[in-house]
């Protein structure tokens, strides 16, 4: 799995930094149903490059009306991690072949065809490497340095105390079958168990996904579930059973392991928590002031008409980039 500032090229945390305007570009563009449509530096991409890109992250988009702010957005994250590429590549970094090899398999284990496919396919073994690459020039590179001490975690957590107040908690298990006779059969037969036999009887009889877990669904702060599962949850004490509650997805019987009251967290159990945020945030900015110089050194060039949504990104407008 990437780690987690990896994903500060994506949509939520990082702004764009590149202007698309103004420039002539026509008679560099191809005319082919795969025409070049953006160039960063010396670097030229065609569409289908970045097809594959929101492909890869739209598998999920379905609101066709903000599809313009969704595809620019995506498009902004495509030429900040070229930028990143490009100077991964002034720096001759090689990714690790252990790394490739490791990616091969986990798309093949997704359904990706086999590892020998995914070597044959020359456009998606280019795409793995200059992943890597820019994950390792940022890893090895830009965030090398960067820190946060025991005192800078405590001095957080010391101004921002009111921040670190833990809703109740509940530990959780699910038994769900699809007939109220089913279920009050099942609950007659904890009572006389004293529902010691439930994670027996959740593995025997429930159609959930943690029914081979004992229909164990973990933790919970209050807000975090459905409405009515909360009323028929937290009212309970620890080792006891909920009524019956009758959802479109069938009949569900909670048993309630532990519960954890409302109550502040000491520093201890958010230690990790506060270094993680406050190191989150160093490698934030400095991968924002990398994107800012390289925006600076490097010519961005986007053939607009090239593209099938409208990129409504002006905020982007004092940034330097050229557009036809």
């Amino acid at each position: 799995m990437p780690p987690k500032w990896w994903h500060m090229l994506g949509l939520i945390f990082l702004p764009a930094f590149f202007c698309l305007e103004g420039c002539g570009l026509k008679n560099r563009t191809q005319t082919d149903g795969n025409p070049i449509i953006l160039w960063v530096g010396t670097s030229s991409y065609k569409k289908a490059d970045l097809e594959r890109f929101f492909d890869s992250r739209l598998s999920e988009f379905r609101d066709s009306g903000a599809a313009d702010d969704v595809k620019s957005a995506l498009l902004d994250s495509f030429i900040e991690e070229k930028l990143l590429l490009s100077k991964a590549e002034e720096l001759k970094i090689k990714p690790d072949p252990k790394a490739l090899d490791s990616m091969r398999n986990k798309l093949f284990s997704n359904g990706g065809g086999s590892s020998n496919d995914l070597k044959r396919d020359k456009e998606l073994e280019r795409s793995m490497l200059d992943s890597l690459k820019v994950q390792q020039y940022l890893r090895d590179q830009l965030f090398k340095n960067l820190s946060v001490s025991p005192e800078e975690c405590e001095i957080y957590y010391k101004e921002h105390i009111q921040d670190f107040v833990r809703n109740d908690v509940v530990h959780v298990c699910e038994i769900l079958v699809d007939s109220l006779d089913q279920a009050q059969k099942i609950q007659a037969l904890l009572k006389t168990n004293r529902n010691r036999n439930f994670k027996e009887l959740a593995r025997q009889y429930s159609r959930a996904p943690a029914a081979a877990d004992g229909g164990d669904l973990g933790m919970f702060q209050r807000g975090e579930l459905p409405d009515e599962f909360e009323k028929a949850i937290f009212p309970l004490a620890p080792g006891t059973i909920s009524q019956i509650v009758r959802t479109q997805y069938g009949y569900h019987t909670f048993l309630l392991e532990e519960k954890v009251l409302a109550h502040q967290q000491k520093y201890s159990e958010v230690e990790n928590q506060i270094q993680e945020k406050l190191l989150l945030g160093r490698q934030r900015e400095a991968l924002e002031r990398e994107l800012a110089a390289l925006t600076s050194q490097i010519k961005v060039q986007l053939d607009r008409d090239k593209l099938d949504f409208k990129y409504v990104g002006t905020r982007l407008a004092s940034r330097g980039g050229t557009s036809q």
